[in-house]
């Protein structure tokens, strides 16, 4: 009964647990990410860019974010600096990461390795984008996985409540640049 209950509720937990497993992700030892060189000024900028495409809540906005400006980011949080390397090529987002998991969880020597990668065929609706074309450690996700559910809800509801927060909008990767417009 509790593994039936735990099914219909946190399926995504379960399922992702069963797929990190067949796909290698979890790990006794690290994978390589490459360090990113950065400056305080970038940072600022990367972070000030983000800001402000943030702050219009009620109007159409658009950003264009580099590689450069994800790493800036990324080496502005102290949870992910040095475990998450971002870059792209064309409509192709490639993430490489590395967490010891034993940071969130207490305990244990596991990490979580993934050399993840987004391709783009055009703009997509962030409520309710085409995962396709997402790998990690060159196994595709399932295609089903938005239909996983967390709390009771599938994984899609949690996307749509950026439509809540931020209003519609697309997602594209293009050009060297991740695009985002909300409108």
């Amino acid at each position: 009964i509790g593994l039936y209950f735990g099914y219909k509720t946190h399926s995504a937990v379960l399922r992702s647990v069963l797929w990190a497993k067949k796909t290698h992700v979890l790990s006794q030892e690290p994978s390589p990410v490459p360090q990113f060189e950065t400056t305080d000024e970038s940072i600022r900028s990367a972070k000030q860019k983000w800001e402000n495409f943030e702050s219009t809540r009620d109007q159409p906005a658009h950003i264009e974010l580099t590689a450069d400006d994800l790493n800036n980011m990324i080496a502005n949080n102290r949870h992910a600096r040095g475990k998450v390397f971002v870059a792209i090529d064309g409509n192709r987002l490639h993430i490489q990461t590395s967490v010891p998991l034993g940071e969130y969880v207490g305990h244990g020597r596991y990490y979580l390795n993934g050399d993840i990668e987004v391709q783009s065929d055009g703009p997509q609706t962030l409520e309710n984008p085409r995962l396709s074309s997402i790998t990690i450690n060159n196994e595709p996700i399932p295609r089903d996985v938005l239909d996983w559910k967390y709390r009771s809800r599938p994984l899609r509801e949690y996307l749509g409540e950026y439509r809540t927060t931020y209003g519609d909008g697309t997602i594209e990767i293009r050009d060297g640049k991740i695009i985002i417009d909300k409108r």
